[in-house]
């Protein structure tokens, strides 16, 4: 049996695509998010709106008199329809028992309506609203079944309430959307709103739909696809086009003010133009809920696209700028909740330019997510003798940079240079060591370059690379060949450190001759000051840049000691021709190890080069209930056990029941939230299996 909802791709925080298969008879698929429209009177009289909507998928029936067929099947054929009533239970029960024919070979869902007459009520009040609700549709839902529904979550502004609702949830497995009612109608109480969603994260099924309905405009549809909301009610546009307001996205505008429209669909185009200076006029009204329909439409199409394709976080920022309320909900989102986020964010995004737009992207998850792996993953080289810190550059990686070849000019003078360790000083990733430059995200972020650096971004940076030091001998001497807010990064960190620091001086830039011919003369001065006390055991092939980088990130993907163990014979490196992929090939038994993708950063294993990392930890690991996966896609019910630190787009090794052999490798669709939180759905994408 297809499950009513599939979760395709997982993107940053809780966002994520999927469809909602709603056909009874065929196969029907909704695409999420999505926006729901409204099917009101004042717009099935419009010969526009019929023809601008007819390629949407989904539609909100609220009024009986369109609970016919030749609505559902002739003209919105092949339609997803929710059936939100807006009268009293009983009422609701006695059309269920009327239409139950129609509700039962369409594609229509039903929500189950709590509709009371006011908000404002205490909390005793609405504790027992609640509970009479969910009485009343516990037994709508025992007594059907074979019907799917939609439950109303209401809180009335006490975030605490939610838990009246969760026995319910989970007692009824027809239950397969869940409607926030009133949660978005106070944006102020944005708090409500976190917690409000975390708990259905966390103790809920990952599967269950969740709709937003209530006083929503469209310039909050992106946060709200950041909180995993996968459909948006957009009927209060039509109250909104009552009282006369135009959407332009970034403001809801009195339609009297707008003497120039900014818009060119059908509406702004035609007869609406005309009709602007009219003080009362039905007909406007008309046209104004149709282009605001029409322009939310649109902005979910933009989004999706941003989702999908583009940088979905920096949209979300941009978006959120101005206003305050959204501003908040993502610092909150950020510095409060990120120990659940992480868990539900990509480690990586290819083919994409990940913009820093300020403030705002200095702790977004994947960023903070990339600081913590490097600190609790990244580990000396034994054969350090000469630490060197410099600055970032715009083109990535950075060894690809103008200044940086320049940099290696000098460096490399030095036959020692494989001992001398690389540290990259960076706003708002941090310190990043050389080995590391071609990961996400460092290998595709992009921010603007002024030179001054504010309190929060030398403070992110100086922690960082006070704890990379920190792993360092003390004896070890660090050159730092940098200028202005880069220092301010390194006199910071000295506080915390023993280490001895040296400048060169900076003439100008840090690339001209004179700046150079400092950092030379630096490093000829103590390359030789400190001498390693442990002898590399390996050979000499762990000093060529390309393998100390693989070592490194194998480490980053898997876990301390992994690279070394992986690449114990040393390692041939073969490039495709468009020179995207490399081979890791072992020299000895010229077994193909792994491939390194240039986009993403990572390196895929093969089970030949998996086996290496055995016996595996509670890392990176899920436990297969069998001895041969079929097919190439791993599934939820035939997981028996995982990791805890699962993160979506990471590689994981898919061991048999017994946790001995591997019968598989996969890249992770989703993390372990949603691992712990369902029973069914798509895991990972398996690329090898035995």
């Amino acid at each position: 049996m297809k499950p009513f909802f599939e979760l395709l791709e997982k993107r940053i925080a809780f966002s994520r695509s999927g469809r909602i298969n709603i056909g009874k008879k065929s196969k029907k698929f909704i695409s999420t998010p999505n926006i729901v429209i409204p099917i009101k009177n004042i717009l099935m009289n419009q010969l526009d709106f019929i023809k601008d909507v007819e390629n949407h998928d989904i539609f909100l029936i609220s009024s009986e008199k369109y609970l016919k067929e030749d609505i559902i099947q002739d003209k919105f054929r092949n339609k997803g329809f929710v059936y939100a009533h807006l009268g009293t239970l009983e009422k609701f029960q006695e059309i269920l028992n009327k239409e139950m024919n129609l509700f039962s070979e369409n594609n229509i869902i039903s929500i189950i309506p709590f509709n009371i007459p006011t908000t404002s009520i205490s909390k005793d009040f609405a504790t027992k609203e609640i509970e009479y609700y969910l009485n009343s549709a516990n037994r709508i839902l025992i007594n059907n079944p074979n019907l799917n529904f939609g439950l109303s979550v209401k809180i009335f502004d006490y975030h605490d309430l939610t838990n009246l609702y969760i026995p319910t949830i989970k007692n009824n497995d027809n239950v397969k959307i869940l409607v926030l009612s009133d949660v978005f109608d106070n944006t102020l109480n944005y708090r409500n709103i976190i917690k409000t969603l975390l708990q259905i994260k966390r103790d809920l099924d990952n599967n269950l739909i969740l709709f937003a309905s209530g006083k929503i405009i469209p310039k909050f549809y992106p946060m709200l696809v950041y909180l995993g909301i996968d459909l948006i009610d957009s009927s209060y546009l039509l109250y909104l086009s009552s009282e006369n307001f135009y959407d332009t996205i970034e403001n809801l505008l009195p339609i009297y003010k707008i003497k120039y429209l900014p818009c060119s669909c059908v509406v702004c185009r035609s007869k609406l133009k005309n009709l602007l200076e009219d003080k009362y006029s039905a007909e406007k009204t008309k046209l104004l809920c149709l282009h605001n329909l029409i322009t939310a439409e649109n902005y979910l199409n933009k989004i999706k696209q941003y989702l999908n394709y583009e940088d979905f976080r920096a949209f979300v920022e941009k978006s959120s700028l101005d206003d305050t309320t959204l501003i908040s909900m993502l610092k909150i989102l950020d510095k409060e909740c990120f120990k659940i986020l992480r868990y539900e964010t990509p480690i990586v995004q290819e083919n994409k330019i990940i913009k820093c737009l300020g403030a705002s992207s200095y702790y977004r998850p994947d960023f903070q997510e990339f600081r913590e792996r490097v600190v609790k993953y990244f580990s000396p080289e034994p054969s350090t003798t000469l630490i060197l810190i410099l600055p970032c550059s715009s083109k990535k990686p950075y060894s690809e940079s103008k200044s940086h070849r320049q940099f290696y000019k000098v460096i490399r003078k030095f036959p020692e240079f494989p001992n001398f360790q690389e540290i990259i000083l960076t706003s708002p990733l941090g310190a990043i060591p050389r080995q590391l430059e071609n990961i996400y995200p460092v290998n595709s972020y992009d921010i603007s370059v002024t030179g001054d650096w504010n309190n929060e971004e030398i403070k992110i940076a100086a922690e960082m690379l006070v704890q990379i030091l920190k792993k360092y001998d003390n004896n070890i001497p660090i050159i730092c060949h940098l200028e202005g807010g880069y220092s301010e990064i390194v006199k910071k960190a000295q506080e915390k450190l023993q280490h001895d620091f040296y400048f060169s001086e900076i003439h100008q830039r840090t690339t001209s001759v004179d700046s150079l011919n400092s950092l030379e003369n630096l490093i000829s001065n103590y390359k030789d000051k400190f001498s390693p006390k442990n002898e590399i055991k390996n050979g000499d092939y762990f000093l060529k840049t390309w393998i100390r980088k693989f070592v490194k990130i194998l480490d980053y993907q898997f876990g301390l000691g992994s690279g070394m163990r992986i690449l114990s014979n040393g390692l041939i490196l073969r490039r495709n021709k468009k020179g995207n992929k490399t081979q890791l090939i072992d020299p000895k038994t010229k077994e193909l190890l792994g491939i390194f993708k240039r986009t993403s950063g990572q390196i895929a294993l093969t089970i030949k080069g998996a086996l290496r990392i055995a016996p595996f930890s509670d890392s990176n690991v899920i436990i297969f209930n069998g001895t041969k996966i079929i097919g190439n896609t791993l599934f939820r019910p035939g997981i028996n056990d995982y990791s805890l630190n699962l993160l979506p787009s990471n590689f994981v090794i898919i061991l048999d029941n017994e946790k001995k052999n591997i019968i598989g490798l996969g890249q992770l669709i989703v993390g372990s939230n949603y691992l712990k939180n369902s029973k069914t759905g798509r895991i990972a994408k398996i690329y090898e299996s035995k």
